[in-house]
């Protein structure tokens, strides 16, 4: 069964050259006659009569009828041996003299074999080659190449798996020495389990040393991972660049820690250019560190936005997850007057599904906005931009300068993971940043995971003047034509290749002063008049009471705050990376009938209850997640043994993982239909994704839906109603649709 797996791999995953085609064929044929359920997981395999699509089934698939595997042969034969003669009739000259060899001196090798056995042919082909005078030849057995398993690498790191068998030996060693010692035992693993994220494998023993203020001669050899810590010493008021907590020594799970060697004797000058270890772990080695900071302490940190009442917030909504990416207790944040610039970020993940996707998705924003409690005088501006590629923030930053103008402070709001770091960011490099201090303030630590950021950092505005925003709009009328042509071009190349890369939403971000800064800060002139460039780096560092900075206005990121609808921190790191889409969701839809039930991953499950006709399911979620339909008689005990394989991919099979996944629990939601051709509601499931349902006009839908201790479940305006008409055909025999088209582009969109 593992060959098959290998060979299943090689065949979806190999470009299929000259050099390799015949192999590739050999495994077409051999997989053609392969039992599909040699493939499957046993579990899934004893349960595949009561499912009615699985993602996990269908990858492992052959997707080639009888006819079309013989077609796709033939062609594939006859394009390789054209190419293969062309490149033949234009090759110099070489040696053919081997063939006069003895069978004992010389090897056909396996390529050769394969083909002239495929051909039919009898006779063995020469092999071209250059002429040698004291070559030997002799055969040699073929010794296959050996490849791992897909399944056979743990997606679990082993740090985890380490620490829980710790937990376990010390629980165990605990109650034979103190049977009634509980409450350790309880501390213990609560300290055990803050912890147990922490995956020290990707950094080296030496990791101290990438830090310019370590001192080399303090380097041992023994493997430090944390440092030293000194809980004597005492807090510094210098924050970290990357997520703004105030740096120290005193706890390795308190947020702003660096280690001893790295800490004490250095001024407030050198810690200003250095992040803490959590930081720096997230940035160079992809590495996150837990830390021990209550929910309730977010809202205490922006508590300073309630004080000043001037100030204007620009509030992050993820608009993959969205309202469960708006905090409850906005409206009581923002009050009755307090002007709101409301930012949905991320639309660069979400597919094109008609010529008024934009303004569609604004609408279904505001209408959540509004049933989370904000009123609409509150919002002065709604923005759809993509933080990551750019797209929108230009407009947004005009709108800023226009609307907003210089009033007071401006503070970035919103729940963790919408985005807020990285804008920040991005507008650290743009011109809502003063030019003097885009280089003298660090970016912000940027990850996918939740709760990066853990205090306010900022940056001064710049004042819009007239002559400045002149010199603005010339440039954005510069790049505006670079852009136009950029555009088109990607557009034609989509057309051709396909790519859903191609049709991203993106823009490039300029400052249109920082390069008079440049020069004058970065050269002196010396004695004799000529200009030198000074090698030495900057430092970071910016003195807030400067005369240039002492009367401006500030841009704050602040900490995401927790929202209990989101999912995310059930999550593993393996598990995140799988659960937040990383490109344009391609939209896939089902037909559902009456007593059927869904699952994405094991995320969310949606039931059917009642109506009258079968209805279409269209899953908006990462790829990563596969799509899981049975009767919902069978739900509960398909959920329960497909969470024991890797069929739903998140949780992660492990049974020590598997134990702290919560149970799943149910909300009831309705709907009516307004028409086969769009859909009329959304079904959020947390941060999983949402399925938009599409019904015949007035036809009723009464739904089950289950997530995670039944967090994030909402019904909501369908976002994107008309990708339901991107669908393929039906496949046959399934309740699934071909992909079709992932994207709408106008009306030169190729079916």
């Amino acid at each position: 069964m593992q060959s098959h797996i290998l060979k299943l791999s090689r065949i979806r995953n190999l470009q299929i050259t000259p050099r390799n085609h015949y192999s590739v064929i050999h495994d077409l044929l051999e997989l053609k006659t392969t039992n599909v359920d040699d493939l499957l997981d046993p579990k899934v395999r004893k349960l595949k009569p009561k499912l009615l699509y699985s993602d996990y089934v269908e990858n492992r698939r052959l997707k080639f009828g009888y006819d079309k595997n013989r077609k796709t042969l033939a062609k594939l034969k006859t394009k390789f041996q054209k190419e293969k003669e062309a490149v033949q009739a234009s090759a110099p000259v070489m040696s053919i003299a081997l063939k006069y060899l003895d069978d004992e001196q010389i090897a056909i090798p396996i390529e050769s074999e394969q083909e002239c056995e495929f051909l039919g042919e009898t006779t063995k082909k020469p092999i071209h080659m250059p002429y040698a005078s004291t070559d030997s030849f002799k055969k040699e057995p073929h010794k296959p190449f050996k490849h791992k398993a897909e399944n056979s690498v743990s997606t679990l790191n082993e740090k985890y798996k380490e620490l829980y068998e710790n937990y376990l030996e010390k629980t165990r060693l605990d109650l034979s020495e103190n049977p009634n010692n509980y409450g350790t035992n309880e501390k213990l693993y609560a300290d055990l389990k803050v912890r147990m994220g922490d995956d020290f494998s990707n950094i080296p023993p030496t990791w101290m040393t990438d830090y310019e203020i370590y001192n080399d001669s303090l380097l041992e050899d023994e493997d430090v991972n944390y440092g030293t810590p000194n809980p004597e010493s005492q807090v510094s008021s210098v924050p970290c660049g990357g997520c703004g907590a105030l740096l120290h020594c005193k706890d390795v799970a308190l947020p702003g820690y660096l280690p001893s060697e790295l800490f004490i004797n250095q001024s407030d000058e050198d810690l200003q250019s250095v992040t803490c270890q959590r930081c720096h772990f997230m940035e160079n080695y992809n590495t996150c560190l837990d830390v021990r900071v209550s929910p309730e302490d977010y809202p205490k940190l922006i508590e300073e936005i309630r004080s000043n009442e001037k100030a204007l917030v620009i509030l992050l909504v993820d608009l993959t997850d969205f309202p469960c990416s708006i905090w409850p207790e906005l409206p009581s944040l923002i009050g009755k007057n307090r002007h709101l610039f409301v930012v949905g970020n991320k639309i660069d993940l979400l597919p094109k599904d008609s010529p008024h996707f934009l303004d569609n998705a604004k609408h279904c924003l505001t209408e959540s906005l509004i049933g989370s409690g904000v009123t609409s005088g509150n919002i002065k501006h709604i923005s759809l931009i993509s933080a990551k590629t750019g797209y929108g923030v230009e407009s947004l930053i005009n709108k800023l300068h226009s609307i907003w103008q210089y009033r007071s402070d401006v503070y970035l709001v919103g729940c963790t993971n919408a985005g807020k770091s990285t804008l920040f960011n991005t507008l650290l490099q743009s011109d809502f940043c003063r030019s003097q201090a885009v280089d003298l303030i660090q970016r912000a630590t940027t990850s996918p995971w939740p709760g990066t950021t853990l205090s306010l950092l900022k940056f001064p505005i710049l004042r819009p003047t007239p002559s400045r925003l002149a010199l603005r709009t010339k440039r954005l009328q510069d790049t505006r034509r670079y852009e136009n042509v950029e555009s088109e071009s990607r557009r034609r190349e989509f057309q051709n290749t396909g790519k859903i890369e191609l049709a991203t939403l993106q823009s490039r971000i300029f400052h249109s002063f920082k390069k008079n800064h440049e020069v004058s800060s970065a050269m002196y002139r010396a004695q004799d008049g000529d200009v030198i460039t000074l090698n030495k780096p900057k430092k970071f560092g910016l003195n807030e009471f400067a005369p240039e900075f002492v009367k401006s206005r500030w841009c704050y990121d602040t900490p995401g705050v927790i929202q209990p609808d989101q999912v995310l921190h059930f999550l593993t790191t393996d598990e995140l990376v799988k659960t937040l889409p990383d490109r344009i969701i391609s939209p896939r839809t089902f037909c559902i009938w009456q007593d059927q039930s869904m699952f994405i991953a094991g995320l969310g499950r949606l039931d059917i209850l009642e109506t009258s006709k079968f209805i279409r399911c269209t899953v908006f979620a990462s790829r990563h997640l596969p799509v899981t339909i049975c009767k919902t008689e069978d739900a509960d005990l398909i959920y329960n043994e497909l969470l024991q394989t890797d069929a739903f991919v998140v949780p992660i099979n492990d049974p020590d993982r598997l134990k702290m996944w919560p149970k799943l629990e149910s909300k009831d939601l309705e709907t009516e239909g307004i028409g086969e051709d769009e859909s009329v509601s959304d079904v959020v499931l947390s941060s999983a994704g949402w399925v938009s349902i599409t019904a015949a006009d007035k036809q009723r839908v009464f739904m089950r839906v289950w997530t995670p201790q039944g967090r994030g479940i909402h019904l909501r305006s369908a976002l994107l109603s008309k990708s339901v008409t991107l669908r393929g055909g039906r496949k046959i025999g399934s309740p699934a649709y071909k992909l079709g088209r992932q994207v709408y582009y106008a009306n030169k969109q190729k079916n």
